[in-house]
């Protein structure tokens, strides 16, 4: 069971460094817009991937935590850094699943994969609102990263 677990938790994590590494300089920068056409001072598209690896860390869990980059609340790390702390969190994610499963853990007192769940609904959430800024602010994102996220769920293990 936790291999299949690790597949799909891997597969829903390749789908984030696809559009991380898909999305141009351009569209680090975009935001969505509000209701009365301007655009959002929240969340840029980088910040809500610096967001995106917060909140993962954040369920990582104390052991798992070695290696995985912390960064300052208004400091905003590059592609590469982005890249480089979701390879890390990924890591320690997959641990945190395996101990679970091993453990039969509960938190809150559900079932420790509601982990698994909540993690892919937030970062699912997350990808949608980028590709919604994008669409916003006039940066096309390639056909392949639009329609990309969703090939990796049907092609073939690795």
């Amino acid at each position: 069971m936790i291999d299949d677990l690790l597949e799909v938790w891997r597969t829903h994590d390749e789908i984030n460094f696809y559009l991380l590494e898909q999305i141009s300089d351009a569209g680090l920068e975009a935001t969505t817009l509000l209701k009365n056409g301007q655009y959002s001072k929240g969340r840029n598209v980088a910040r809500v991937f610096k967001h995106m690896h917060e909140v993962r860390r954040a369920h990582v869990g104390r052991e798992f935590l070695k290696g995985i980059p912390n960064f300052k609340t208004e400091y905003l790390p590059t592609r590469k850094e982005l890249i480089d702390a979701f390879k890390s969190c990924s890591g320690g994610i997959e641990q945190r699943l395996a101990r679970i499963v091993e453990e039969q853990t509960r938190i809150k007192d559900r079932s420790g994969l509601a982990l698994l769940g909540y993690l892919v609904s937030h970062d699912s959430h997350h990808r949608g609102q980028i590709l919604l800024a994008l669409k916003q602010s006039g940066v096309r994102a390639p056909d392949l990263a639009k329609f990309g996220i969703w090939m990796h769920w049907f092609r073939p293990s690795l």
